[in-house]
């Protein structure tokens, strides 16, 4: 169950809004099929659940992905040997008391299989951790990078360390080490400090043979909870390996804490009016703006009016594009309207500040589809001109992040035929850097601010940092 939920939007998600396999279908989409086949392992697929990142999960939804694991498990209790599990760590469950769907299908696959049976877990780094998660498990590993660049190769990694553990079965758990730090991505990521040297750290640990594997996770901080913090991850590789993982584990946590101040945004950032201007000033193409408190990736809704509010104060010549903004009302007005046809629209659901409607003489200029990075579409999308302008949006009825080139060429535009394009991101996605000649992040507020100094956590531990000024190092129990 791949899933990363944010509270801060309105929309709740309904089970047909998952990516959804079982079969063979299941295990090929997590690129694990091949490993174990070599092995002459034979695979039991459960389910295969997939959410771009939206609002919080039905607990209908959850229900039914949980009872069709755990009803799997007990089918075939009889043949199985160890368990592989997908799971983000940030999904969040409306009714659910853990919150996260995550330690709840741990916990009950660890209470029907008994003590033993090995559990390997891939995890996002941005998903929450803790003791009793780690208590119910054998394996849990999360990718390196930020964006996710290895993120298969993680799940790869993942089911070699299960099949060396089947192998070579001994007691193994993970020793964690939960730190009072609570970071956005956008202040982490794998290619500025602390987050570059600390993952050759981890990469070094690894190569003593004591360490079965290692990992950092900077947890998740778009819905309350008291499993927020980041946490260090050691796995001895034998029972007599677990003092050495406990000094390494505490020479990390503290290398963690000694350089937090580190965690910064990376690239060129601004207040939204300072990098407006900045990349209307931009005398090269193409240039990107992101809006990074409704950043689709991060489970922001793409409602927000902001930047394009904003840009509409700068009469300027220059061709920009929006992609996109979601607005099922003024989406429905534009499926009955024609190709070239003049009419008025109200842009913005208008439930906030931050989605203020905007009234717009505009042309109907393109239709296209909205598709997932994963060339899933999911309907059209349509592509109007705000009059007197250069400047095209793409009007959606579903959260989506453009992010690859293939998903513009399916809205019908070109990205580079553009000046500008305003995306709904934090930092820019790992494809769309080598195609901008200059990116900039707006500050802006919304579902997924990036000073996560404001956002009103009720659940989780206290002192945590930046929230707090704290000077000494004392572990999340």
């Amino acid at each position: 169950m791949n899933a990363e939920c944010n509270e801060h939007i309105q929309h709740t998600v309904d089970l047909e809004e998952f990516d959804i396999r079982y079969g063979s279908e299941c295990s090929k989409a997590m690129h694990i099929d091949d490993i174990f086949a070599q092995e002459n392992i034979e695979l039991i697929p459960a389910i295969y659940a997939n959410l771009h990142p939206n609002g919080m999960i039905k607990k209908e939804a959850f229900d039914h992905i949980l009872t069709t694991i755990l009803k799997c498990v007990k089918a075939h209790m009889h043949e199985i040997d160890g368990i592989y599990l997908h799971l983000h760590g940030a999904s969040g469950v409306l009714g659910l008391e853990e919150v996260s769907g995550e330690h709840v299908i741990v916990k009950m696959i660890r209470a029907m299989v008994g003590r033993y049976m090995p559990i390997a877990v891939v995890m996002d780094p941005h998903g929450n951790l803790t003791k009793e998660f780690c208590d119910n498990v054998n394996i849990v590993r999360c990718y390196r990078e930020s964006p996710h660049s290895d993120a298969i190769a993680t799940k790869r990694k993942v089911a070699y360390l299960l099949i060396d553990l089947l192998k070579n079965r001994r007691p193994m758990k993970p020793i964690i080490r939960k730190i009072p730090i609570m970071v956005g991505g956008e202040r982490s990521v794998s290619a500025m400090e602390p987050m570059r040297t600390l993952n050759k750290l981890l990469d070094e640990a690894e190569k003593d043979p004591r360490v079965f594997s290692c990992s950092y996770h900077v947890g998740y901080i778009r819905h309350d909870d008291d499993k927020l913090g980041a946490a260090v991850v050691f796995i001895p590789d034998q029972p007599n390996d677990k003092e050495y993982c406990e000094k390494q584990a505490d020479l990390l946590a503290k290398y963690v804490w000694d350089h937090r101040h580190e965690f910064k945004f990376s690239g060129n950032y601004a207040e939204v009016d300072d990098a407006v201007a900045k990349i209307l000033a931009c005398h090269t193409k193409t240039a990107v703006l992101t809006d990074s408190g409704d950043n689709c990736g991060a489970g922001g809704a793409g409602e927000n009016t902001i930047v394009l509010k904003e840009i509409l104060k700068h009469p300027t010549n220059k061709k920009i594009l929006f992609a996109g903004i979601n607005d099922e009302s003024c989406y429905q007005q534009l499926s009955q309207a024609k190709l070239n046809e003049h009419l008025e629209v109200s842009l913005g659901i208008g439930r906030d500040l931050n989605s203020e409607t905007i009234k717009l003489q505009v042309t109907l200029v393109g239709k296209g589809k909205q598709m997932y990075a994963s060339h899933k579409f999911i309907g059209d999308a349509y592509i109007i001109r705000i009059d007197d302008t250069m400047i095209d949006v793409i009007v959606l009825n579903h959260i989506l992040q453009y992010g690859t080139m293939d998903q513009f060429l399916a809205a019908g535009v070109d990205f580079h035929d553009y000046d500008i394009v305003i995306v709904k991101m934090g930092y820019l996605d790992t494809e769309l850097i080598p195609e901008t000649s200059y990116h900039i992040m707006a500050l802006t507020d919304g579902p997924t601010i990036q000073r996560s100094e404001r956002i009103p956590f009720k659940k989780i531990y206290r002192p945590m940092w930046p929230i707090d000024k704290i000077e000494e190092l004392i572990y999340i129990e």
